[in-house]
């Protein structure tokens, strides 16, 4: 009720002040009549007569629907007629999504009332939004024929033109994990949990017409789609156009705040619910994000994902074609949209052109990509496709394709390959172009001519910083005199140091046309914050006299002609930097590194190096300490065999640009190498262990753990599987933030990316984050938050473990420290005190602060576990997942569960409690196994402990077995409610007394049957209709004997017909013809409270037969 109150009946009311027409099915039981929910049967997902109204009335002509009743009846049907495919979700939701977009036309033979052949219908009006007919249903009951449960009752479903275009899923604040709870049970609603049995958990019909699903608690709410799992449903956290921004989101007003103080109002009040109804679900932003905001993309071979953009992106776009309709020359349409790293610039460009092209007065613009590197070209062009514009031809690539590609009226997308003109440039000077390829200077070159003055163009520039420079940044506007320049970078350049500042060089008002900061969008989840960990090989080297110590240390067994000779060649730097022992030195480091903290969780790693050369040796010296451990693992007394396969599993790659063909012999192999591994495209993918019936790898080409690099990768690449970077060159301001960010990209159970710094970068970071301007210091502040070294982690994990201390000492436990830290000498004491613990939990509200302390101190815990720090939290550790493990068995509570540790963690904490012959991954002894008493006598002579363990195991027995057999078990749920009312706190008669119900759910029907004469089949009907119509009324003895009568007739009906192959699935008609002689013979008893229900008896039988198909088949 409270989650009715508190969250899903507040959800309806905001949706009602938005124009949205509301069914409110209340809050009580289980939705019995279709009709309530404008359907006529529970099997229906869509409403068709909402359907055929809203299509009627947005298909006009001169104001009057043209469609005929027929056309609107097929037009339904070939629509729905998705849900009789044999897709997948993903399939037949692309399907339905490019039908009503009008990717696929949907057309009819004519136009009754014009005579036009063939016309086009809208299925839904974009352009007039408030035509279409929007409603919100709760308690939106679908039965799910073929699952083990009766149905689902998502608790609100948002229709548009009666399709079910969006699920939301409330939970009371008051539980464990409430947000990671509804995207659970969404995704059980879609049937896209996983599940080793492929059992049919809920109705995938349902979102075959879903834009997104929504899990809200009130004071938070996230979003996804239906291919996002828990970590990428994020929050809506603004409202644009501002004109709709009638609420102030940084604050709650009063009311909001008595709603949710329950929960201590500890969330940002920008991720409410509030806030995500009003800048997503008014009709106008909602219709606009199905239109323009929302792509399917393939993110690796085979594998598909659907995209609804960010707040920010949708933000930005907005802003841009602000500017552009507001603005009256090139340059004041200009601008810079300063989104930071990993939050998805390219994916902004293409929702930019999608929406661009629907706008009547901007349709016409010519729209030009400009980018600089290859790697970007690979990537911007994938994503460019999804405009579904792009095409390859459109891709300039050398100055002599400017004009004729790019003078034209044509308004269509083109891409501009910059670095292609650079290497024109190149061609000629070896020198120059060994400096472009290892310092990513883009040189000077000869000015193009004007190749169009129009100013219908945009040019989209992506990493702007880099472009803004120098003459050819110039020549290219020079080019383009009157273009809207639109400029996305990550790390734009605002000091006085820099010749220019991005947002200046670009043009418009002075002011970023939008921005989304770094901490913005770690906050929002959307990209990892990074944990640092300095490295170098003996203290910074910050002095000359420091560095030259350093020199002769490494090159000590060289002579002094030979040192003389190798500052002359290589200089004195570069040459320390490529120094075998040193390389050597880091790369065992690095292995020690990656072994103990990054492979146990699955991730991959990136080495950077100052040099080609560098990068190669790196990748030889690390697949030689790689090899090393795996031989001094095997010589162990009792070898990791699981270690030792992962390690040989293993695989790298180097990825250099070719020098020349006097390049050393070993660099050439590394490259040919990588080329024949894939490397980069395998890189990316999970680790894939399993192996065939041979024992041969089924993808042995996931082993890619590690990319050697120098200068490629470290701009724009995108591999979210990579936690750890490990870095050995210097690299300042802008390439340094760009460097870093390929480890903040966000990945399941990936909590940070990590720098490994051997160089000692942490001297340039400051200096990096001041390219954002010295006036930004509380910016500033926040960043180096973003970017923090990994010993300045301790603290917090010492904060996270007294925290938790805290929780239990607070409720009065004072020796829980002492238990924790397993200091307590009497072991009675400290079983009790476990009990009292335990005991704390049956608050459904304490065991979610529990649970989420819990996991932000296992966290931290995984982060530093190598540390010397962090062994002294083991113990603590191991006493709190024993405390998990106790309270999830005791409460029946799934959610209480060690499944979210990271291996590291979970590792440690189930090898202790194997020692206590407690399995975390075992269910809980149920109630009716032989070995349940035991469990039940360990806890000695604790009666109230026993009573509370018998009492959750005897209300998980009912609540698992009520829907096959509803009289009986709530008869039993009846009788213990009575008995711990009738001997309150006398515990050990309770104990007594439930051992004597446990007696009675064992014995079942047995001996009700035999005194009965029904048969333990035919008792569940019988009782369930008298339970159903009669209540508690008494009834004679014919009428008792009517009733049996007819129960067993039923089930000799029911058993007939389930005996045939397949009967649930596969034979609707027959089904159907079962249903229509049970209402026969329940409209023909004499007892009247039972014949006048024969329609829903006859469906609630039938509900109950399938439920007890195993039953009845005996």
């Amino acid at each position: 009720m409270a989650e009715y109150t508190n969250v899903e009946k507040p959800f309806l009311d905001k949706l009602q002040a938005l124009g949205w027409r509301i069914v409110n099915q209340g809050s009580f039981g289980i939705p019995k009549d279709p009709a309530s929910s404008l359907r006529t049967s529970f099997k229906e997902v869509t409403l068709k007569d909402e359907f055929i109204k809203g299509v009627s009335q947005i298909n006009t002509v001169n104001g009057k629907p043209w469609l005929t009743n027929k056309q609107l009846e097929d037009i339904y049907n070939e629509l729905i007629g998705v849900e009789r495919a044999n897709l997948s979700l993903l399939e037949a939701n692309k399907e339905v999504f490019e039908k009503l977009i009008g990717v696929t036309k949907t057309t009819v033979a004519k136009n009754e009332v014009t005579g036009e052949e063939n016309p086009l219908v809208k299925l839904i009006d974009f352009e007039k939004w408030d035509n279409n007919e929007f409603v919100a249903i709760n308690q939106f009951r679908v039965v799910t024929p073929g699952g083990p449960r009766e149905g689902i009752i998502p608790d609100i479903v948002l229709f548009v033109n009666g399709l079910p275009i969006a699920v939301v899923e409330c939970k009371e604040v008051d539980v464990a994990d409430p947000i990671s709870n509804a995207v659970d049970q969404i995704m059980r609603y879609a049937n896209t949990r996983e599940d080793e049995f492929g059992t049919k958990e809920g109705e995938e019909r349902l979102f075959y017409y879903n834009l997104f699903s929504i899990a809200t608690h009130g004071e938070e709410a996230r979003l996804g789609s239906i291919t996002g799992d828990f970590e990428y449903y994020l929050n809506w956290k603004d409202i644009f156009p501002e004109s709709y921004k009638d609420i102030d989101i940084t604050n709650y007003v009063e009311e909001e705040s008595e709603r949710y103080k329950s929960n201590g109002l500890q969330n940002d009040p920008r991720v409410r619910q509030e806030v995500m109804i009003k800048g997503i679900l008014n009709k106008e932003i909602l219709l606009d994000i199905l239109q323009h905001f929302t792509l399917f993309m393939e993110i690796k071979e085979g594998v598909e994902v659907k995209i609804v953009c960010r707040y920010q992106q949708y933000r930005a776009v907005g802003k841009i074609l602000d500017r552009m309709r507001t603005q009256t020359t090139g340059q004041t349409r200009s601008g810079v949209v300063w989104h930071t790293q990993g939050s998805g610039k390219s994916l902004t460009m293409v929702f930019f052109v999608r929406k661009l092209r629907s706008q009547p007065d901007l349709k016409d613009y010519k729209v030009i990509m400009m980018v600089d590197r290859k790697d970007l070209q690979k990537q911007l062009s994938a994503t460019a496709r999804l405009t579904n514009e792009f095409k390859e031809a459109n891709i300039v690539s050398s100055r002599k394709d400017l004009k004729p590609k790019l003078s034209g009226t044509a308004s269509n997308l083109n891409m501009v390959m910059v670095h292609k003109f650079v290497q024109e440039e190149l061609q000629h000077s070896k020198a120059l172009l060994k400096a472009y390829e290892e310092k990513g200077k883009v040189p000077e070159f000869k000015p193009f001519e004007v190749v169009n003055t129009s100013d219908r163009i945009v040019i989209l520039i992506d990493e702007a910083h880099r472009t803004q420079g120098g003459e050819m940044g110039d020549n290219l506007f020079t080019a383009f005199p009157n273009a809207a320049k639109i400029a996305f970078t990550g790390t734009p350049l605002l000091t006085d140091r820099h010749k220019q500042k991005t947002h200046e060089r670009f043009g418009g008002t002075g002011e970023f046309i939008d921005t989304y900061k770094i901490r913005e969008a770690v906050d929002d989840r959307a990209t990892l914050d990074i944990r640092y960990i300095g490295k170098t090989t003996n203290d910074n080297i910050k002095s000359k006299e420091a560095f030259d110590a350093e020199f002769e240390d490494v090159f000590k067994k060289q002579s002094k002609e030979e040192k003389e000779e190798i500052q002359k060649r290589y200089g004195t730097m570069q040459a320390y930097l490529e120094n075998e022992d040193r390389l050597r030195k880091i790369a065992k480091d690095i292995v020690k590194h990656y072994v103990a903290d990054i492979l146990p969780n699955g991730f991959k790693a990136m080495v950077v190096g100052s040099s080609i050369l560098a990068a190669a040796r790196y990748q030889y010296y690390i697949q030689e300490y790689i090899n090393e451990y795996i031989e001094e693992e095997k010589q162990k007394a009792n070898p990791d065999i699981d270690l030792i396969e992962k390690l040989e599993f293993l695989k790298l790659g180097t990825i250099v640009t070719k020098q020349d063909n006097n390049e050393l012999g070993f660099i050439s192999a590394a490259r040919k190498q990588a080329k024949e591994l894939k490397a980069v495209d395998n890189f990316k993918k999970d680790f894939d262990f399993s192996k065939d019936e041979d024992g041969n790898y089924n993808k042995p080409e996931t082993g890619v753990a590690f990319l050697c690099v120098c200068d490629k990768l470290l701009t724009g690449f995108d591999a979210p599987i990579a936690q750890v970077m490990y870095l050995d060159k210097n690299i300042r301001e802008h390439d340094l933030l760009q460097a870093i960010a390929r480890v903040n990209r966000t990945k399941k159970d990936k909590k940070h990316g990590i720098l490994v710094d051997y160089y000692g970068v942490s001297n340039h970071l400051k200096d990096a984050l001041n390219i954002w301007g010295a006036e930004d210091e509380e910016d500033i502040k926040e960043l180096l938050e973003y970017f923090k070294d990994i010993d300045k982690e301790i603290p917090v994990l010492e904060a996270r473990y007294n925290r938790m201390i805290q929780l239990f000492t607070d409720k009065g436990i004072t020796d829980f420290k002492r238990f924790a830290e397993q200091r307590m000498a009497d072991k009675a004491k400290e079983f009790q005190l476990a009990e009292d613990c335990i005991a704390l939990a049956e608050s459904v509200a304490f065991r979610a602060q529990f649970d989420t302390y819990l996991k932000a101190f296992f966290d931290s815990l995984d982060l530093l576990f190598n540390s010397k720090v962090a062994k002294d939290y083991y113990i603590p550790a191991k006493r709190f997942g024993y405390l998990l493990v106790r309270i999830k068995n005791r409460y029946k509570d799934p959610s209480m569960d060690l499944k979210w540790a990271k291996p590291k963690v979970r590792k440690m904490i189930d090898t202790y409690l194997e020692t206590l012959g407690i399995d975390s991954k075992i269910p809980p002894v149920s109630l009716l196994s032989d070995d349940f008493t035991k469990e039940v006598d360990k806890l000695g002579k604790n009666s109230k402990a026993k009573a509370s363990e018998m009492e959750h195991a005897i209300r998980r027995h009912i609540k698992v077995n009520i829907q096959k057999d509803p009289a009986l078990y709530k008869r039993f749920l009846r009788r213990i409610e009575e008995l711990l009312e009738r001997y309150a706190d006398n515990w050990e008669m309770i104990v007594q007394e439930f051992y004597k119900v446990r007696e009675d759910m064992d014995r079942g029907r047995a001996e009700e049957a035999q005194e009965s004469g029904l048969t333990q089949q035919e008792l569940p009907f019988y009782d369930f209709i008298i339970f159903t119509t009669l209540k508690e009324e008494d009834l004679s003895d014919d009428e008792k004997e009517e009733l049996k009568v007819l129960v067993k007739n039923l089930v000799i009906l029911l058993q007939d017909a389930i005996n045939k192959p397949n009967f649930w699935k596969g034979r609707p008609s027959e089904i159907r013809k079962l249903q229509g002689i049970i209402e026969d013979e329940i409209s023909f008893v004499s007892v009247e409270k039972v014949a006048n229900q024969y329609a829903k008896l006859s469906v609630e039988i039938m509900n109950l037969a399938k439920r007890r198909n195993d039953e009845l088949l005996g």
